[in-house]
C-alpha cells in the first residue's frame, strides 16, 4: 500500500494573505530595520517557503506549485523552495506556450543541475486568452505532444531536430549540461483530458476533478487497468481533526469540494487505505491557513498512515 504524499501548494490563498508583506487593508507591510540598520527582506515568500519546510520536516515527498491568476509565478515559486529544502520534489506547472520549447527545457536543465534532479513539470495546456494564449483548444493537445518530444529529444547530445507546427528546433541537444541529469517527470491532468499519445509521454496523471471521493476511486481503479505503468496522482482537498465535533464545526465554516478527504485522523487514513487499494499512487492534499493544515496533515494523517501500512505489511 505504497503512497507518495504532496502539498498543494496555493500562493495567493485568501487565508494566507495576513502573512508576509500583506496587511490589514492590503497595505504592504513595512519591515523594520534591525541593529546594523538592514533592512529585513521578509514576504510572502518567506511564508510559503515556511509552508515548504514544514512539509518537508513532517513526511511529505514533495509539493505541486498550480500557475494561479491572482498567484506567484510558479518557476519563480520553485526556485525559490528548491534552494530552501533539501529533500521534497517541486512540481512546477508549465504553460506550453509560455515560451519556446527549447528555452523551457534550458530552464529545466538549469533546475535540475542546482537542485539535485527534484523538478517535475505539470503541464498545463489550457492556458487561453485571459493568459494571452490564442491556441484554439482543439490544437493544445497536439502542442502538448510536441513539447514532450522535444524535451525528450534535446534532453541528450544531439543533434535533434523537429519540424513541428508548434516547435521547431535544428540540431539541438544540451549535450553536458544534462549529462546523468533526470528529465522532469511530466505529469498531465485528467481535466484535459489528455489522448493514449500524450499518456504514453507522460509519467503522472493527476485527478483534478470536483467528483465524490467514491467517483474518484472508480475513476483511479479504471486508469490503473488501462494504464498500468502510468503513476497516478489525485487532489484531495484535506479536513482533519482529532475529534468528530471538531470536524463538524470546521466542515460547518468551509466550502469544500466533493473530492475532499473529511473525518478524523483515523477516518481520513482508512479513506486514503482505500484509495491506495484502488491503485493511488500520489495524494496530493491541500487546505486553507497552509502553516496549521500541512503540520496536521504531515503529522497525524502521513505518519499514521505510514504506521498503519507498516502493521499491514
Amino acid at each position: 500500500m505504497a503512497l507518495s504524499f504532496y502539498w498543494h501548494l496555493s500562493t495567493d490563498a485568501p487565508a494566507d494573505r495576513g502573512r508576509g508583506e500583506w496587511a490589514e487593508g492590503g497595505r504592504p507591510w513595512a519591515p523594520t530595520r534591525d541593529g546594523v540598520s538592514r533592512r529585513l527582506q521578509i514576504n510572502h515568500y518567506d511564508y510559503l517557503t515556511q509552508v515548504a519546510r514544514a512539509a518537508e520536516l513532517t513526511g511529505f515527498d514533495g509539493i505541486v506549485v498550480p500557475d494561479e491568476p491572482q498567484g506567484e509565478e510558479p518557476w519563480i515559486v520553485t526556485g525559490a523552495l528548491l534552494r530552501e529544502t533539501r529533500r521534497v520534489g517541486i512540481v512546477t506547472t508549465v504553460a506550453p506556450g509560455s515560451a519556446s520549447g527549447v528555452y523551457l527545457g534550458k530552464m529545466a536543465a538549469s533546475v535540475q543541475r542546482f537542485s539535485g534532479d527534484r523538478q517535475g513539470w505539470l503541464i498545463d495546456s489550457g492556458e487561453g486568452p485571459s493568459a494571452g494564449d490564442t491556441l484554439p483548444v482543439e490544437d493544445r493537445a497536439e502542442r502538448t505532444g510536441e513539447l514532450l518530444t522535444l524535451l525528450d529529444g534535446i534532453w541528450d547530445d544531439g543533434p535533434f531536430d523537429q519540424e513541428g507546427r508548434h516547435f521547431v528546433v535544428e540540431k539541438g541537444g544540451f549535450g553536458g549540461l544534462v549529462k546523468e541529469r533526470r528529465r522532469p517527470p511530466i505529469w498531465l491532468r485528467w481535466s484535459d483530458k489528455p489522448g493514449s499519445e500524450l499518456l504514453r509521454q507522460a509519467d503522472v496523471l493527476l485527478i483534478d476533478t470536483d467528483a465524490p471521493l467514491g467517483s474518484v476511486a472508480d475513476v483511479i481503479a479504471s486508469l490503473r487497468k488501462s494504464h498500468p505503468a502510468l503513476k497516478i496522482a489525485a487532489h484531495l482537498p484535506l479536513l482533519a481533526r482529532a475529534e468528530a465535533e471538531d470536524v463538524a464545526v470546521e466542515h460547518a465554516r468551509r466550502n469544500l469540494s466533493h473530492s475532499a478527504l473529511v473525518g478524523t485522523f483515523d477516518e481520513v487514513v482508512a479513506k486514503l487505505g482505500e484509495l491506495a487499494q484502488a491503485g493511488l499512487d500520489i495524494a496530493v492534499l491541500s487546505a486553507p491557513d497552509q502553516i496549521q493544515e500541512v503540520h496536521i496533515a504531515g503529522e497525524q494523517v502521513i505518519g499514521r498512515f505510514h504506521a498503519s501500512a507498516a502493521l499491514a505489511a
